[in-house]
């Protein structure tokens, strides 16, 4: 199985560190500064496990003659030009691990439905400088067919991220999986960014779990108008939030962040805190952009979604300027 991973960055490069280390064959496809020093010195992730390993990496996308299975690890705004470069591949497999509900469109513009399967992983990494990147929380991975088959070749992807020791589930249904996703990711990206505090004093403050659990919810509000009933998932932890007591989902909250401080996981931060920081794109319109417009096409008020969503998106208008 060839695996290549168009976005090297701190997501696609922990996967690619951990395939590679079980024996997968991987190539990695990057930016010039991180490629040079996994060719020179060999790709170290730390985290959980801690290890070098030697992998196949390139800037040049180009250069890649074939892939089996070809992961999608680019940022938003970056997938056009990420499409255009792997044009010449015909891979059995293309997943997008993207933000969003409509990731999965631009590939199957690109290469047709066949080859697309549903993604979506809250795994979390940092790349610490060039040829190092930190797992920062060992989270799940889910995949599934866009029609939730079961099938020989979803069960080979599994098997593979099960060999390389990363958490893997088939839901059974990966849409619910992507909305429960978004439901977690979507206070966690915008309050990160906003506040440029780390995830564990997100949670303990009571007045950013408050708006926290408020977007959790409108989410939620949106996702039902659309007959997605969202579940709970390893590692997401929705029940409390979407269900219970206000001030109790509050509370469980504050309980998560003093848990991550104890286990000394304090350097979780998100992709949206960076584009601010360095005043590039952000995901904004993927994350929070078509949750509004579909609120509005379904007539619903979804006040705090839509008041963060304006005011990154107003970041975002200076930062390109």
């Amino acid at each position: 199985m060839k695996i290549v991973i168009m976005g090297a960055g701190a997501l696609g490069s922990v996967f690619g560190g951990y395939l590679a280390r079980a024996g997968f064959d991987v190539t990695l496809i990057g930016r010039e500064a991180h490629i040079r020093a996994i060719q020179a010195n060999g790709l170290r992730v730390t985290g959980e496990h801690e290890f070098v390993v030697p992998v196949r990496a390139t800037t040049d996308a180009k250069t890649v003659a074939e892939a089996d299975v070809l992961l999608f690890c680019v940022r938003a705004p970056e997938v056009p030009q990420a499409l255009t470069d792997v044009a010449h591949l015909q891979p059995e497999i293309v997943a997008s691990f993207q933000n969003g509900l409509r990731k999965d469109e631009p590939l199957i513009a690109h290469f047709g439905p066949g080859p697309v399967v549903g993604a979506t992983t809250i795994l979390a990494a940092r790349r610490l400088e060039p040829g190092h990147v930190r797992c920062t929380a060992m989270g799940y991975t889910w995949f599934g067919e866009l029609d939730n088959r079961q099938t020989p070749r979803l069960q080979a992807v599994v098997q593979a991220w099960r060999k390389a020791g990363l958490p893997v589930e088939v839901p059974a249904d990966i849409h619910v999986v992507e909305w429960a996703k978004l439901a977690y990711l979507l206070p966690v990206s915008v309050l990160s960014g906003l506040t440029r505090l780390p995830y564990h004093q997100i949670l303990q403050s009571s007045d950013l779990a408050y708006v926290f659990v408020q977007l959790a919810r409108e989410v939620h509000k949106i996702a039902r108008a659309y007959n997605v009933m969202i579940g709970d998932y390893p590692g997401l932890g929705l029940r409390s939030l979407l269900h219970a007591p206000f001030d109790e989902a509050i509370q469980v909250l504050a309980t998560r962040g003093r848990t991550l401080e104890a286990a000394g996981q304090t350097d979780i931060t998100t992709n949206m805190l960076d584009d601010l920081q360095l005043r590039r794109q952000t995901e904004i319109e993927a994350i929070a952009g078509d949750l509004v417009r579909m609120a509005h096409d379904a007539g619903l008020a979804t006040p705090a979604v839509e008041m963060v969503y304006r005011v990154i998106r107003g970041m975002d208008f200076w930062a390109r300027r």
